[in-house]
């Protein structure tokens, strides 16, 4: 009788056979802890939660050749959050393996993924989860084989048999066993997200223009090339499995004139070192037209620095960094932002020929971290810009694809490098700049003016942004600076109009126009200026 798929006998790689036993272990102890009918399987039809699935039906079945079309896995529950944008293929895989082996899967489309989980745990009773994590997924963090779950989340224990695998593991079982696996990996995908983020692997490009499978890759840091920078996620980050594999993501809706700031640094948040790069990139932003939708100050931390690049980068047209990019063991904001688009990183050969040409024979291996950025296909520009003396920079400014630009944090070399994104900007996105009205008065009590600003702002809608701010010692004895900010100077003369109608007559001490910083303390009143 030929050998069952599930004695493993024929993989001769020893490093498998090794995690194919810890992972029946943790399987094993997981089923000691729990009763089967509260441990829950997240099938999502990737690769990794592919060899999840015959691994668990190994240990409920055994080994034998009879095992192998056994159904069910003994009591233990299956779901799948389906989304749609999910690939077709991969929900036919999971159905046609549901179907096979009797896996009963539960097909879960709530919107609120959250609140479908919640749901679900609650109607099951269901306490640990088994997914098929590994330690270099994106979302893994800090996650063990065995993990509680994030506080705001419902309880129940995270359970990873497969965390230490790599890429190469994932394939040596897959074909040693001859499983069955989504249709998808055959044409070039290796790793699925959703229809709009994922493509097949430049890597496994044939010259027929066709793709090699994905078994054939044999670097695995390129597993995710054909990934392109995370949407939002539609599956909450408890149930990751499989590096986000067939977890369902929007394309992004990136709006138009928006920019992020993301600032990297243990000193910022310590309160070490007084942070002045955020008021001036915001300032110059604003200046050429682009909107801060969101600024973040993360600690050195890759993990953190990953979860802000994948939330912020997808939402707006451009995210700048700033910090971390030198050579101590403290800069790891290259590492966050390849974690965050879900590509592997490793040195630029362009980067690394450039730095070896200007240290020479005295470079070291601090040098040559400083050329490590994301890798895949078309991840990384090298953009090179003048400085000051008109000299070209010997380290040119690194943009991470899509819309990523990273930038140094101490604050003369962020503005060099600064200039040339502005540069960027207003050549291929070139916006209305903003114009703004100051009310300097003399009144103290917000309250008296509350209901004006809020009249204006309903007159003008989202032309015009209003807001007030409270100040003290000032020369010419205004306590409260009343703004309106516009790109259209129809709307910004208009609601001007109607603020000086409608504040409390003699309150306004003066009035400024295109003010680039508002709280000026001791110094004199500006001379009037022309007003809309």
């Amino acid at each position: 009788m030929p050998a069952s798929m599930y004695s493993f006998d024929h993989i001769s790689d020893p490093s498998v056979v090794q995690k194919i036993q810890a992972a029946r272990k943790i399987i094993r102890r997981t089923l000691a802890l729990y009763p089967a009918d509260k441990v829950a399987f997240s099938f999502n039809g990737g690769k990794d939660s592919t060899v999840l699935l015959h691994l668990l039906r190994s240990v409920v079945h055994g080994d034998d050749k009879a095992a192998e079309e056994s159904p069910g896995l003994g009591g233990i529950r299956s779901f799948i959050f389906t989304h749609p944008d999910d690939f077709g293929e991969l929900h036919d895989f999971v159905r046609g393996q549901d179907a096979r082996y009797g896996l009963s899967v539960a097909y879960l489309d709530d919107k609120d993924f959250k609140g479908g989980l919640v749901a679900y745990l609650a109607r099951t009773g269901a306490q640990a989860i088994l997914l098929g994590t590994r330690r270099d997924d994106p979302n893994a963090g800090d996650q063990q084989f065995f993990c509680p779950s994030s506080d705001g989340w419902p309880p129940f224990m995270r359970v990873n048999p497969v965390f230490d695998w790599t890429y190469h593991d994932v394939w040596v079982l897959l074909r040693a066993t001859r499983a069955q696996y989504c249709a998808l990996y055959d044409v070039g995908y290796t790793s699925l997200g959703s229809r709009f983020n994922t493509v097949p692997n430049s890597a496994l490009l044939c010259e027929d223009g066709t793709y090699a499978p994905a078994y054939l890759l044999t670097d695995g840091r390129l597993e995710r090339a054909g990934r392109a920078a995370k949407a939002p996620q539609q599956q909450p980050d408890e149930l990751t499995g499989g590096g986000s594999e067939g977890v369902a993501v929007s394309p992004g809706s990136r709006q138009r004139h928006t920019a992020a700031l993301l600032l990297v640094g243990d000193e910022l948040l310590a309160g070490k070192v007084a942070d002045t790069n955020a008021a001036f990139l915001c300032g110059e932003l604003h200046a050429i037209g682009f909107q801060v939708a969101k600024l973040v100050v993360v600690r050195d931390d890759a993990a953190a620095i990953a979860a802000e690049v994948a939330a912020l980068s997808p939402a707006v047209e451009v995210l700048l960094t700033c910090g971390g990019i030198g050579p101590t063991l403290d800069d790891v904001t290259m590492e966050g932002i390849a974690q965050g688009l879900g590509l592997p990183l490793s040195r630029h050969p362009e980067f690394e020929a450039r730095l070896r040409a200007l240290f020479g024979a005295g470079i070291t291996p601090s040098h040559l971290k400083m050329a490590e950025t994301p890798t895949g296909p078309g991840a990384v520009s090298l953009i090179d810009y003048a400085l000051d003396t008109g000299e070209q920079s010997r380290f040119p400014l690194v943009k991470c694809a899509p819309n990523i630009y990273v930038l140094p944090g101490v604050p003369h070399l962020m503005r060099q490098k600064w200039r040339a994104v502005r540069a960027i900007l207003q050549a291929t996105s070139p916006a209305q700049p903003f114009h703004n009205q100051v009310f300097r008065l003399s009144e103290w009590d917000e309250t008296r003016i509350a209901v004006v600003l809020q009249r204006v702002q309903h007159e003008a809608g989202s032309a015009v942004a209003v807001g007030s701010y409270p100040v003290v010692g000032q020369r010419d004895g205004a306590q409260i600076l009343v703004t309106l900010d516009s790109r259209e100077e129809g709307a910004l003369r208009a609601a001007s109009v109607r603020m000086r109608e409608l504040l409390p007559a003699g309150s306004i001490v003066a009035e400024e126009a295109e003010v680039a910083v508002l709280n000026k303390p001791g110094t004199p009143t500006p001379a009037p200026t022309q007003q809309f």
